[in-house]
């Protein structure tokens, strides 16, 4: 699949009347982003990625430590919650304890297995004695017998079945590092999503005092006389617009900051909260020197991706199915042996010595020899050997799939830092454009008109602004996660 723009979160109903998607001035840009950041989330690679994260923790391993109450939490903190508790991840540690379990298994047929049974019974009438005649009598006896064998050389299946066991429980143990990843990046892109609302309403708060100072300074200027009543009208009416759009960005966050606590299977998401990095333009430069070359980037992902090496692994798993499917074209030969005793009630002789008397023990050696079964044994290398050609095709599917990803992903991330700059510098200017109307406003030579498409041109660049920042971080952290390095704000 492809890598797209920021996945920040799936995109709620609730929200589309008065979210991210409302068409005013104000929220243009929020609804750009987020439609983007739905897209990104749908065209990653099966599954979230995330960066490069340690390998599962053994069962038992202690808990994350999880900050104070009423303590934000660092990206590293959620990421790390969330692994040890989402429930895929439990499923896919179940996965790969299963397979440790049936590797187990075949290791420990290469020995003997021993059985023993006991045994009595009652007969009336004629009944076996034990010199082994029949008499008319009513006796008891009882058997005791102990057996084991164990196999010599059964075409080496055991030597394959336990190299594939060892090949699929580390396929197992990547599929789980790439549930993990799908996690993190889930959890990355959600945080990213609380940043930009946190961010958005600071541009709000920004707006509603530059509003309400002008409100106020309409109504000094009436007083005076330099502007007529309508004016303070118009002023105070722009602040309350002003003020009803923090409002509803405010709660864009609070339902942010829900749906990334309920990602982490937190309990309430009452007092959570999480830390704001410094996101400047050095630290924007210097995440896109680190961009890398696409060969480069692709030359270490191909190698250490999980979901590319459990397609290798499950690829050798697959080759010794083939020998596991051909050794029932061999001889088999097994060992086996066993003792045996019974005692009568017919016979006077006394318990121990009827033991030692009935006694019989044997051993032998059991040579099986295929030699027809209506080709069955042949038809199942020949289907072997066509899952191998699959699994051939799908690694190869797998590895043009991530050259592709990691060829989108370095374009659109060069192409959002073009978009960063571009916005920035939109954004400067828009700065300098509402300055000199400010000045023109306090000296009573501009309208409210004026004024407030001033500012409402500076609110969008800035709202943009924020959006391209944050288009881009997420870019760069998708070619973090490609070259291994762990996620980080």
């Amino acid at each position: 699949m492809k890598t797209g723009i920021i996945p920040i979160l799936p995109l709620r109903s609730r929200r589309s009347a008065s979210g991210p998607f409302r068409s005013d001035r104000r929220s243009s840009g929020r609804g750009r982003l987020l439609a983007l950041l739905a897209l990104g989330l749908a065209a990653l690679p099966s599954a979230p990625l995330r960066a490069q994260t340690a390998p599962a923790e053994p069962a038992g391993q202690p808990e994350a430590a999880v900050p104070a109450p009423g303590e934000p939490w660092t990206l590293e903190a959620c990421i790390r919650y969330a692994q040890q508790h989402n429930t895929e991840v439990q499923q896919r540690a179940l996965e790969v304890e299963r397979n440790d379990i049936e590797l187990s298994t075949a290791r420990y047929s290469r020995l003997p297995d021993l059985n023993a049974s006991l045994g009595g019974d009652a007969s009336f009438g004629r009944a076996l004695t034990s010199d082994n005649t029949y008499r008319d009598n009513n006796q008891t006896s009882g058997s005791l017998n102990v057996s084991a064998s164990m196999p010599l050389f059964q075409g080496m299946r055991i030597n394959h079945q336990i190299k594939a066991g060892k090949l699929d429980l580390a396929a197992a143990v990547q599929d789980l590092e790439r549930i993990r990843e799908d996690v993190a990046i889930n959890v990355m892109t959600l945080y990213l999503q609380v940043l930009y609302y946190k961010e958005l309403v600071g541009v709000s708060r920004r707006q509603l005092e530059l509003s309400t100072l002008q409100a106020e300074r309409s109504r000094g200027l009436a007083a005076e006389g330099k502007e007529p009543e309508s004016a303070v009208y118009e002023s105070e009416a722009l602040a309350a617009n002003d003020r009803m759009t923090l409002t509803q960005t405010r709660n864009e966050l609070q339902l942010a900051l829900l749906d990334l606590s309920q990602a982490l299977n937190r309990e309430s998401a009452a007092g959570f909260d999480v830390v704001f990095p410094e996101l400047d333009s050095l630290t924007i430069e210097t995440l896109h020197r680190t961009a890398g070359s696409v060969d480069a980037v692709y030359a270490y992902a191909a190698e250490n991706r999980p979901h590319i090496k459990a397609e290798r692994l499950r690829l050798g798993s697959s080759e010794h199915a083939v020998d596991i499917a051909r050794s029932a074209l061999y001889p088999s030969l097994s060992l086996s042996g066993g003792y045996g005793t019974g005692v009568y009630s017919a016979d006077d002789s006394k318990f121990w010595a009827q033991m030692r008397h009935n006694s019989r023990e044997y051993v032998g050696l059991s040579l099986g020899i295929p030699i027809f079964n209506r080709r069955a044994s042949r038809n199942n290398v020949r289907t072997a050997k066509i899952a191998v050609r699959n699994q051939q095709l799908a690694v190869t599917a797998a590895e043009q799939a991530l050259r592709k990803e990691i060829e989108q992903a370095w374009y659109y991330a060069d192409a959002a830092y073009a978009k960063y700059l571009s916005a920035a510098a939109a954004l400067a200017s828009a700065e300098v454009a509402f300055r000199y109307e400010e000045q023109k406003a306090a000296a009573g030579r501009s309208t409210v008109f004026d004024f407030s498409d001033a500012k409402t041109r500076m609110e969008k660049a800035a709202s943009e602004a924020v959006q391209a920042k944050y288009e881009f971080v997420f870019r760069a952290k998708i070619l973090d996660y490609y070259r291994g390095e762990p996620l980080r704000l």
